[in-house]
């Protein structure tokens, strides 16, 4: 569990060296997992954690399972404080008690964080927390962003644990007798989470052993759309010959490398399991390096002369709003103004949020596998210092990442 956590941690760039991190304990099984899995992983890291427990008042034994958490992050030698809040004062019609904790919990957790210098949150949110979500997003009825499910960070709350299962947060704690705290709400089938994880759940998995796994599949994939990357769908062409559909269905399954295959109505390129089409027409190859479209704000912006094709998303919010889920966020007030929308030029250069230097624009696009043919339609957000801050298909910038004391955010995704 520990080298998935890790992975995910240094994969999505949730976490800085020297950054003081908040770690959201309530007690059970996925924060305690958490708390001690960041312990260990600490001085590879090199971040310094505090703790935190939310107690919501809502059962008798509440102040009690918080001292308890209290204790064992001593122990730790890790600070822990206890946030009171008032959920009943959150709750309204439309509102249940549920969703009012959630909302009163981040708040509180946002504000300590603020108040300790803390530039993140953990959270104990995992894979089947996401499978879950996925599940109830489907039965309420939702589009490509609601399939996207949790992601690994929104503003300064991270989940470190989104990549790991639930039998492996279990096996974590079995294995060095970390003891934890059961929420007799988790049992309580009057919330539907727990309907879906309890009874929804296993009837699917009858039908398919691995459903959990094509939940989490299939948030990836909404992600990956969400973002402007490419996508793994091999039916993305018009009708090709029955032969041609083989081969680029088998390229698509053994996802190595870049080929292409011609057919009638052009190209089909099969780039690491991605599948795109491209047809027998007069490419406009964009702009010339020298155009930009200036910023002016919040809104949607595209390449210089480009009334379709991938664009970047700008908003702006001030702390405690929650920034926009699966968008790369910036602190406002630490990147150079006025902003433009260009195409990226050969031999620029950006540094990855969580990176230790600088890299090639273009090295980083092979990197992420983005196929040759797509990257010079990517768009990139760049600062009046010459900076670039965002890419499609790539990491953020380490320049202008939200901190502690950031108040007012930029958030930026492709669309």
């Amino acid at each position: 569990m520990l080298s998935q956590v890790l992975h995910t941690i240094r994969e999505q760039a949730l976490l800085a060296a020297g950054e003081r991190v908040l770690v959201a304990v309530s007690g059970g099984p996925d924060s305690m997992a958490l708390l001690h899995a960041l312990v260990r992983l600490a001085s590879r890291l090199h971040i310094e954690l505090v703790a935190a427990t939310v107690d919501h008042g809502l059962r008798p034994e509440s102040a009690s399972e918080a001292a308890l958490v209290a204790e064992r992050c001593h122990a730790l030698c890790i600070a822990c404080e206890t946030l009171e809040v008032d959920v009943k004062a959150a709750r309204h019609a439309h509102v249940s008690w549920q969703e009012a904790a959630r909302n009163v919990r981040l708040s509180a957790l946002q504000e300590a964080a603020v108040r300790l210098g803390c530039a993140r949150v953990a959270l104990g949110h995992t894979a089947d927390d996401q499978a879950e979500t996925v599940l109830f997003r489907i039965m309420r009825g939702t589009g490509i962003g609601g399939l996207a499910g949790i992601p690994c960070q929104r503003g300064i709350f991270i989940r470190p644990l989104l990549d790991v299962r639930r039998k492996g947060i279990i096996a974590f704690l079995a294995k060095r007798h970390i003891a934890f705290i059961e929420d007799p709400s988790n049992a309580n089938r009057h919330y539907a989470r727990v309907r879906i994880r309890l009874d929804l759940l296993p009837m699917l998995a009858r039908e398919n052993p691995r459903v959990v796994e094509a939940l989490l599949s299939l948030a990836q994939e909404a992600r990956a759309i969400a973002a402007g990357a490419p996508t793994r769908d091999p039916l993305a062409f018009p009708p090709v010959p029955r032969r041609a559909a083989a081969l680029i269905q088998r390229m698509a399954a053994e996802g190595r490398g870049t080929r292409r295959v011609s057919v009638p109505q052009g190209e089909v390129v099969v780039s690491y399991g991605n599948v795109h089409f491209r047809p027998h027409v007069h490419q406009d190859f964009g702009p010339s390096s020298s155009e930009a479209v200036r910023v002016k704000g919040p809104g949607i912006y595209r390449l210089p002369g480009r009334s379709e094709g991938p664009a970047l998303k700008l908003e702006e919010g001030r702390y405690p709003a929650v920034p926009p889920s699966g968008a790369a966020v910036f602190d406002a007030t630490r990147i150079a103004r006025p902003l433009e929308v260009r195409a990226w030029r050969p031999g620029e250069r950006m540094r990855p949020r969580g990176g230790r230097g600088s890299r090639k624009v273009s090295d980083l696009l092979v990197d992420a596998k983005i196929p040759r043919d797509l990257r010079h339609e990517l768009p990139a957000l760049v600062a009046a210092d010459g900076n670039i801050l965002f890419v499609a298909g790539l990491r953020p910038s380490e320049i202008g990442r939200p901190q502690g004391d950031t108040e007012r955010w930029l958030a930026v995704r492709s669309v």
